[in-house]
């Protein structure tokens, strides 16, 4: 009975720093994602020198990143009879890590832009985030370079392609 499994009461192991920098990239995508379409469904309905990129890349990244911690938070409970253990603890972290990285990358241009330059600027700025996360990802795979842009441009193609449904589905 030394199988952690198997003990009841024993303390969950530690989460592996490799599924740690999975859950902070998915959560870290997924705000990209969510913020492109936010970002594009302003775009249309405003003035692009009205809108406040620094309060709805923040607003919308706390957000979704309050409300991911709390579904997990719950479900996490759910699947372990009332209890959140350790490692639900890590992943959280390492997912509200993911998200405020998005955040900070994003006011990195807003800074020294003038109101009209920051939406295009950091919606390229996002863009090219995935694009990258894509492209490395593609080369963690020792895939060529060749295949590696080629399958950026589809995840990056794919994700803009989720940021439309979403407005179109949202009325945008």
């Amino acid at each position: 009975m030394t199988d952690v499994e198997s003990v009841p009461d024993a303390p969950a192991p530690d989460v592996d720093t490799a599924e740690l920098r999975k859950e902070a990239f998915t959560m870290a995508l997924y705000v990209s994602v969510c913020l492109l379409a936010a970002l594009a469904a302003t775009a249309e309905s405003a003035d692009r020198a009205d809108i406040e990129v620094l309060g709805l890349v923040w607003g919308t990244t706390v957000g979704l990143a309050l409300a991911h911690l709390f579904a997990f938070r719950v479900s996490a409970r759910l699947v372990a009879s009332g209890s959140v253990d350790r490692r639900d603890v890590q992943i959280s972290l390492a997912q509200l890590v993911g998200a405020i990285a998005v955040a900070l990358l994003c006011t990195v241009p807003i800074v020294p832009l003038s109101p009209s330059a920051e939406l295009d600027a950091v919606r390229y700025l996002l863009a090219g985030f995935i694009a990258v996360v894509a492209y490395l990802t593609a080369r963690s795979g020792d895939t060529s370079r060749r295949r590696a842009v080629i399958y950026a441009v589809w995840v990056l193609l794919i994700a803009l392609a989720i940021a439309v449904i979403k407005n179109v589905l949202a009325g945008h």
